[in-house]
């Protein structure tokens, strides 16, 4: 933030650093105006609200996007009330171009003004059913919670944003309303907090509710057959460990890495993935999610042999986390995810074979088709004339 903003927030270098984020200073002192996790808020909370008419003119140009890239479903993580009032709106009206699965951002007057949750909306279209919490930050501005500090930060354990019983009493609430609660989880203290929270909730076992964890980027090693055992399904991004690799081992060293974006020892031990990009953090189209998870490469190829690329899936592993399995964490699973009687019929047609293609070619694959509902909606009509 530049210094009128910094003086329309208030923020000054008396300014203390709010829970879960931090106000970057000079070595005298002074606020650099880097803003770390939640002190972005700070400046955030002063930026206007778009109209319900813009978040319809946004929600109608992504949804086009997604549809030429052959994403015919999206899980949205965070949305407010007012962002939910337009989701409901659209599709009631037919307008919703692809399945939204949202969750509602974890602030309470969401939660409370929302009632409960809706499922198959707008010729099911629409879901809102969960709830998403915060447990830290991110790796890259060392705000990721970590058991023991920074491997280049000696004096820094990361931000973790609330406490285990404060997100366990969040997580009871939301549960006891019949919403699914995914937490955001980086570090190996922020992935430790959510797990204790959902064992504490759900006393130890499984939750009908599939309770998930989001990012699930860097887990105890002790701690992955834990989501497993409570049923918590690992939400995963598999761009990230390829953004993340110039930097992650850096940040957590040669023995955290070892639970680092570690989907092998996750499915190994019995765990559920589901992927996804995470955009607009990452880029939105599927077929480098598969690449990666694949590979472990980034889109240049490299490293060569893939970033601890024994942690790799396979393509079938790969496109089950991207299809089948995303659509479990949403409890989709009887309707969406695979081509069998009684389903939706969504699919896409791609300009070559996903299974048999050289690896360094399934970052390349086109969609040249996108179908929902057994309707053709790409190539756009004014595109074909």
């Amino acid at each position: 933030a530049n210094s009128l903003a910094l003086e329309l927030a208030g923020i000054d270098d008396d300014t203390p650093d709010p829970v879960g984020g931090k106000i970057l200073r000079d070595a005298k002192g002074k606020a650099t105006g880097v803003l770390i996790d939640t002190a972005m808020s700070l400046v955030g909370d002063l930026i206007p609200e778009p109209s319900k008419a813009d978040i319809r003119t946004a929600v109608t140009e992504a949804s086009r996007r997604l549809l030429a890239l052959g994403v015919t479903g999206v899980h949205d993580a965070g949305i407010d009330l007012r962002e939910a009032e337009v989701y409901m709106s659209m599709a009631r009206d037919r307008q919703l171009d692809n399945r939204i699965y949202a969750m509602l951002s974890g602030a309470s007057d969401n939660l409370s003004g929302f009632g409960k949750p809706i499922t198959r909306y707008g010729d099911d279209r629409l879901d809102i059913r969960s709830v998403k919490l915060y447990a830290d930050g991110a790796l890259g501005s060392r705000g990721a919670a970590l058991l023991e500090p920074y491997s280049d930060d000696a004096e820094n354990r990361g931000l973790p944003f609330f406490t285990t019983t404060e997100l366990a009493e969040f997580t009871h609430r939301a549960n006891d309303l019949g919403f699914q609660v995914g937490i955001h989880a980086i570090g190996d203290r922020g992935n430790r907090l959510a797990l204790d929270a959902f064992e504490e909730v759900q006393r130890g076992r499984a939750s009908l509710l599939r309770n998930r964890i989001e990012h699930a980027q860097i887990i105890a090693l002790d701690d992955i057959p834990r989501f497993a055992e409570l049923g918590i399904i690992a939400s995963v991004q598999p761009t990230h460990a390829t953004s993340d690799m110039n930097m992650a081992e850096d940040r957590v060293g040669g023995e955290r890495i070892k639970g680092g974006y570690a989907w092998r020892r996750l499915l190994d031990n019995g765990v559920r993935i589901a992927a996804g990009s995470d955009f607009p953090v990452e880029l939105a189209n599927p077929f480098h999610g598969l690449y990666a998870a694949v590979t472990r490469k980034d889109r240049q190829g490299l490293p060569g042999d893939g970033w601890y690329a024994d942690q790799s899936l396979t393509r079938y592993e790969a496109l089950r986390a991207f299809t089948l399995d995303a659509a479990y964490a949403a409890h989709q699973e009887q309707r969406l995810g695979s081509l069998e009687p009684g389903k939706w019929a969504d699919f896409i047609v791609i300009d070559r074979d996903y299974f048999t293609v050289a690896e360094t070619e399934i970052d390349d694959i086109v969609v040249l088709e996108t179908w929902l509902a057994g309707e053709r909606v790409y190539p756009f009509t004014e595109d074909l004339q």
